[in-house]
């Protein structure tokens, strides 16, 4: 595999290691906390995190994803890959579909009848004795 077609499955797989980091970072060193799961029924636990500090982490969470986008994009481009969605031809006219698909029809329906054909057994001899050959039957 050449360098190119590796680093064009590497980026993907980096962004999204970069992508993790900044809620890894959060809760890991306890800047936010989510409460602890209560069993059914029981009172939801109380929450010891501001309102703010979430609205904080999700606007950094935001602008920290536009700046992957930027670098995803930028990476590409360096790489020279571009993506282009798959061009394929126009679809044929009714008419010709419609042919096509009785032409189908047809070569299906002889390979069924040389199937059948070669289940039944040969046919027997037929018993008449065989004519002059003449067209008047002499």
């Amino acid at each position: 595999m050449d360098r190119r077609r590796l680093l064009i499955i590497l980026v993907p797989v980096g962004i999204i290691a970069l992508a993790l980091i900044p809620a890894l970072v959060t809760f890991g060193m306890g800047w936010l906390r989510l409460p602890a799961i209560q069993p059914p029924g029981a009172r939801p636990a109380p929450d010891t995190t501001s309102l703010e500090s979430w609205t904080l982490f999700a606007v950094f969470y935001l602008i920290w994803m536009l700046a992957l986008l930027v670098l995803f994009i930028w990476s590409y481009d360096r790489l020279d890959y571009h993506w282009q969605y798959h061009q394929r031809s126009p679809r044929p006219p009714k008419k010709q579909r419609r042919r096509l698909a009785a032409g189908m029809g047809f070569l299906a329906g002889q390979e069924e009848a040389r199937a059948e054909a070669a289940k039944r057994p040969p046919r027997a001899p037929s018993a008449r004795p065989p004519s002059s050959g003449g067209k008047d039957g002499a």
